[in-house]
């Protein structure tokens, strides 16, 4: 709300939708980023996206470790749980490599960018702050861009190398930090054994036994497949749409760009307001699954929506176990995943019912569509957040935080301050089947 923030006079709502959007990674916008926010105003966004990415807990125990000579167990076990980092004794080392990867990204995204818009005047007259503020923007799945109408700007519309490298550090960014370490690990252990081979260096290497984790294989698994099957689906209910403007390898390109920003990235490169249903339908579904869990993006997450399905298929041949890769599933992990899927039904569901209260003027359809972007922090909009009523805004401000705290672990905590019931001593009870379909 600083006069030096931004050329317009900004409100306290819009401040905090603004502030709210770019801490939870969502990329909802009530004003224009270029247009209406000063440079200092952008730099504040970017650096609101970057905390927001990497997380609260990476940040404040970073600083603990910095300032302080030891760390509680139970903070290591926080960060552990966030990091699905079995060996607690490595989390602080854990949390040092998410960091050294998430600027050594962005790093990389930027000089690439900056490679990309080839220095043009038309796109920007600050390229370097411009190749920053969307490399990191992408990689923490924010969605803001200081493009009017993000990467359908006339500009950079047929850019399709902008548009990959964005697609690149998008999924990078929600591929998960737990994924990005093993194979770090994998990666580092192969060349150190190879170099080890070769005596004239000296090197003494014992190689450790290191696998691709079961969490990692579904992650990578359920990625490629949305990816494959989403870029399919939108090439062929989009092309004489959306997609009509392009050529052959642009309509490639630009299909398997929105088969990947919905996973909760948000910048668009077609005008979203003349998507056919069946791509507005796979959008939808899409944003609601997500990225993947520890990772900078939001949504059910893509190890739940695996789960699920596996699950699914499991009842359908009357298995009681759920096994993958020879490892059981734990049966609350299931529940786990039942209640993610549930509870965000229920706050999609019951935010498009006050959103439809609020403005009975608007379709349905978009409010869903808007909903499902703030809870999944996507940032995907048909254009009518700035729209909508201020009663509204608020409510996609609770919208964008459950999405991003985990509306199952906000319900835990207030439950556990609340009641404080102590879980030690729950008696056995007898087991009595409940009728199910």
């Amino acid at each position: 709300m600083l006069p030096a923030a931004a050329n317009v006079q900004v409100s306290f709502l819009q401040a905090l939708f603004t502030s709210t959007s770019a801490v939870t990674v969502t990329g909802l916008a009530v004003l224009d980023t270029g247009k209406d926010f000063t440079l200092f105003g952008q730099t504040i966004i970017v650096i609101l996206l970057q905390l927001g990415g990497l997380g609260v807990l990476t940040i404040t125990n970073v600083f603990a470790l910095i300032f302080q000579s030891s760390s509680s167990f139970k903070n290591r076990m926080m960060v552990s749980d966030m990091i699905k980092e079995l060996d607690n004794r490595k989390t602080f080392t854990t949390l040092f490599k998410i960091i050294f990867l998430t600027f050594s990204v962005e790093f990389l995204g930027a000089i690439s960018i900056y490679i990309a818009i080839d220095n043009n005047i038309q796109i920007t007259s600050t390229p370097i702050f411009f190749a920053v503020f969307h490399s990191v923007s992408a990689f923490c799945n924010g969605g803001f861009s200081t493009l009017s109408n993000s990467l359908y700007e006339e500009s950079v519309r047929y850019n399709y190398a902008f548009h990959l490298i964005i697609s690149w550090l998008i999924i990078s960014g929600g591929i998960s930090y737990s994924v990005m370490i093993n194979h770090y690990i994998l990666l580092k252990g192969w060349v150190m054994y190879r170099l080890s081979c070769i005596k004239q260096l000296g090197i003494n290497y014992k190689r450790e036994l290191t696998r691709t984790s079961t969490n990692s294989r579904i992650i990578l698994i359920t990625t490629f497949s949305l990816l494959v099957a989403g870029t399919v689906v939108f090439y062929f209910t989009e092309y004489d749409g959306t997609l009509r403007e392009h050529d052959f390898w642009g309509k490639i390109a630009v299909s398997f760009f929105n088969s990947t920003t919905p996973r909760t990235a948000g910048f668009n490169n077609i005008n979203m307001a003349e998507m056919g249903i069946p791509a507005f339908m796979l959008t939808m579904a899409l944003m609601w699954i997500g990225a993947s869990p520890g990772s900078t993006g939001g949504g059910i997450k893509t190890t739940t929506f695996a789960v699920a399905l596996l699950n699914l298929y499991n009842q359908i041949r009357g298995k009681d176990k759920l096994v993958i890769q020879n490892k059981e599933i734990p049966s609350t992990a299931i529940n786990q995943v039942s209640a993610v899927i549930l509870l965000s039904i229920f706050a999609i569901s019951f935010a498009t019912f006050l959103l439809a209260w609020f403005n009975p003027e608007v379709l349905f359809k978009d409010l869903l569509f808007e909903c499902i972007s703030a809870y999944s922090t996507v940032g995907l909009s048909i254009g009518i957040t700035a729209k909508i009523t201020g009663s509204s805004q608020v409510v996609l401000i609770f919208l964008m935080f459950l999405g991003r705290v985990s509306f199952l672990t906000f319900l835990i905590g207030l439950f556990s301050y609340i009641f404080k019931e102590n879980r030690s001593n729950d008696p056995y009870y007898p087991k009595e089947s409940v009728f199910i379909n």
